[in-house]
């Protein structure tokens, strides 16, 4: 007889008997291994601590997705801004910074990490022999990797940080109405650069001052109104100004709202279509910060202190400095080639009882009730879907986003009642006539836009030829009815069409008032 092989002590029909009991051990091993959060974490890691991010960060932002948490690309770069490690070739970036990581690196940083995110992706769609990768959250988790390798590739493109172009600048001061006007990226018509592309980096970093009591404070929001990742930063401000807070955003006329802050801005050219663009770094302000950082005449109204001046006890001078206010402004021109401007109402929060760009607002920048947020597909803030919708609030017209130009960025500051804030200046081009957009007014949304709306439309007519231009150009300077918003749209609006030097506004705004130029003024009925 034959005797039985012996392995380790054990027959070969007894390794046999243990089998199965092995393959349900390691089936059971494989399922753990397979959980999505081991998954992700596993595979995040995996791709990232070659780039430095800790095993810690990795977990945190896992922990973040599986329950729930926002998990766009924009949620993303948000997370990197942070965890991230900064070099000494980026600018100034981390915690308590507001820079996004977008804007802030250098184009081989940008390029890693799409680099990591593309491989991070791939091999999640690997996935494991159990099946994983049908799960909701790792086709979620997958998808969200791909975008954002896409979305730092693009940002790479324009070259990253330290390098910029330059951009053009022109100022014009304006004693006789008191303000203060800058351009950045005019359109020139000599070089054909007639508008510019796009490219937002946003952080969720939000300054804000502090002004609510524990007695008067407001009941804290759901938790779905500020999702994880949002920093804050508090805003100096002195008890006078934290009362003066209180007693105004206690009526029902207004809302401390969160809007968007200009942290940084450049020129790019965009190594991919050889187009320019404009990269804009969005960080968040409030309404409230605004007030105290941008108006001069807060101070004076909460404790005397003269327009201009500093606040002692705050330590903060006003000049917009700190909230960086970005508006966004964008003058219609119809197929009859008129140039449109508003007449705000006299409850407009600002510039009441003046004429202002035709589509005039700010990005919203959470979607609230009744509004949803101004933001694309990676999740960022797209200042076009936010001038068409405030299109269709204000004016009752339909854009196509695609339809709005952007044409530069300016900046305005008018004596003591509005100081640095920025205006994200576009073009819109309907296929409509004046008088067909004023009919549209009465689709106006009365809740969030046809209230600001005064009695009139403004409908000025685009020069005909080169040499009426000073005249055009001579009325957006001196007319004291325009708000600094429409002035700056209306002149990056002639500039699109015509050719205009520094030393043409320059001259247009030492001489005195060309009274020939007479837009026309159309009468709203409903």
């Amino acid at each position: 007889m034959t005797e039985a092989v012996n392995f380790w002590g054990m027959h070969f029909a007894d390794w046999v008997s243990l089998a199965p009991a092995a393959i349900a051990v390691y089936a059971v091993y494989s399922a753990w291994r397979a959980q999505p959060a081991w998954l992700i974490l596993r595979r995040r890691h995996a791709a990232f601590k070659a780039l430095g991010i800790t095993h810690r960060s990795s977990k945190r932002r896992v922990r973040q997705i599986i329950h729930g948490g926002p998990n766009a690309p924009a949620d993303e770069l948000n997370w990197l801004s942070t965890d991230f490690p900064a070099n000494a070739s980026g600018a100034p970036r981390g915690t308590g910074k507001p820079m996004p990581i977008s804007f802030a690196a250098p184009a081989a940083e940008l390029i890693s990490l799409s680099q990591a995110y593309s491989a991070y992706a791939a091999d999640l769609q690997r996935g494991s022999f159990l099946g994983t990768t049908s799960v909701p959250v790792i086709e979620r988790e997958t998808d969200m990797a791909l975008m954002t390798s896409r979305l730092l590739a693009e940002a790479a493109a324009g070259g990253g940080y330290g390098i910029e172009r330059n951009s053009r600048h022109v100022r014009i001061n304006s004693p006789a109405i008191g303000r203060e006007l800058d351009w950045w990226q005019l359109p020139d018509t000599k070089t054909g650069t007639l508008a510019y592309d796009t490219f937002v980096s946003y952080r969720r970093h939000r300054l804000r001052p502090v002004y609510e009591t524990p007695q008067n404070a407001a009941p804290t929001p759901p938790a779905p109104l500020e999702l994880a990742g949002l920093e804050i930063e508090d805003l100096a401000a002195s008890e006078a100004e934290k009362r003066f807070l209180r007693e105004k955003f206690a009526t029902q006329h207004s809302f401390d709202g969160v809007l968007p802050r200009l942290v940084g801005w450049r020129t790019e050219r965009d190594s991919g279509n050889g187009r320019l663009r404009l990269h804009l770094a969005m960080a968040e302000t409030t309404y409230g910060a605004v007030l105290l950082d941008h108006y001069p005449q807060t101070l004076a109204e909460a404790d005397g202190t003269p327009p201009g001046a500093t606040s002692d006890s705050a330590d903060r001078e006003v000049q917009g400095m700190q909230a960086q206010l970005l508006t966004l402004s964008a003058i219609v021109v119809t197929t009859d080639r008129m140039m449109l401007f508003a007449g705000r109402s006299k409850l407009a929060g600002s510039h009441p009882e003046q004429f202002g760009p035709a589509v005039n607002g700010n990005l919203e920048l959470r979607r609230r009730k009744g509004i949803l947020g101004d933001s694309d597909e990676f999740g960022l803030p797209d200042p076009r879907r936010a001038l068409a919708r405030e299109s269709s609030e204000e004016l009752g017209l339909q854009l196509d986003p695609d339809r709005i130009h952007p044409l530069g960025i300016g900046r305005f500051s008018v004596e003591d009642k509005e100081r640095g804030t920025h205006v994200f200046l576009a073009l819109a081009q309907p296929s409509l006539t004046a008088e067909e957009v004023v009919a549209g007014v009465r689709n106006a949304d009365p809740m969030e836009g046809r209230w600001e709306l005064g009695g009139e439309i403004l409908a000025a007519p685009l020069p005909t030829d080169q040499e009426r231009v000073n005249a055009v150009l001579s009325w957006l300077l001196h007319d004291p009815t325009l708000t600094p918003h429409a002035v700056l749209a209306g002149i990056a609006t002639v500039a699109r069409f015509f050719h205009v030097t520094p030393e043409r506004l320059q001259q247009a705004a030492a001489s005195r008032q060309d009274t020939s130029y007479v837009p026309l003024k159309i009468r709203l009925n409903h």
